[in-house]
């Protein structure tokens, strides 16, 4: 499969996500010295999160989708979730075992995708409902834990702090939400490896990057 630049509101958008990361990444490990760039950190990470969603919408709404879109839109998505992560891993050591399912299902999900890519019998498949589901919900929940500290911690920005409860169910939300998309893309890539296999199977696609 030979993929070709073009340039689209959606795939200026998604390098746009890509350039915030480093953005992301220097505001909020450098708030714990200087509080304001706390809320420019949040900004950066709703900023992101709104090109992720209208990237998507405009791709379908004006028939802006590309091959080099489908595999951009996910790596803008992942580089963000594994850097947010590990910039809030650094704070909240709690946060480590959801690190490593992260990590774990980004890197098996990239290794599957490079095999189908590098089979080069099948396209390149776009995001599915429940790995944006998955994104959403990390989206929402990370922004979370970054405005609002855990009791006991002081606040930076905003005079409240998170009840235990409430920070153990979102990470119980958002590992649930990881481990399903990627029980359901795990269940793509196999299928799409074995009709590979055969001779009179019709490619549908690739898993996401």
């Amino acid at each position: 499969m030979k993929l070709k630049w073009v340039w689209t509101v959606p795939n200026v958008l998604s390098l746009m996500r890509i350039a915030l990361v480093p953005v992301f990444a220097t505001l909020y490990l450098m708030s714990e010295e200087n509080p304001v760039l706390l809320g420019w950190s949040i900004a950066a990470l709703c900023l992101s999160g709104i090109t992720d969603l209208f990237d998507g919408i405009i791709a379908r709404k004006f028939n802006q989708i590309s091959e080099i879109g489908k595999i951009l839109d996910p790596i803008a998505d992942k580089l963000t979730q594994v850097t947010v992560i590990l910039c809030l891993a650094i704070r909240l050591p709690r946060l480590w075992p959801l690190v490593i399912l992260c990590g774990v299902k980004e890197l098996l999900q990239a290794i599957g995708a490079l095999l189908m890519l590098l089979r080069g019998n099948g396209r390149v498949q776009a995001a599915k409902w429940y790995g944006k589901v998955s994104t959403f919900v990390f989206y929402v929940s990370m922004g979370l834990f970054v405005a609002f500290p855990l009791p006991g911690e002081t606040p930076l920005l905003f005079n409240w702090n998170m009840p235990e409860p409430l920070f153990i169910a979102l990470v119980i939300l958002v590992a649930a939400c990881m481990a399903f998309a990627f029980y359901q893309y795990a269940s793509l890539f196999l299928r799409l490896m074995q009709e590979s296999k055969t001779p009179d199977a019709s490619d549908d696609g690739t898993p996401e990057v």
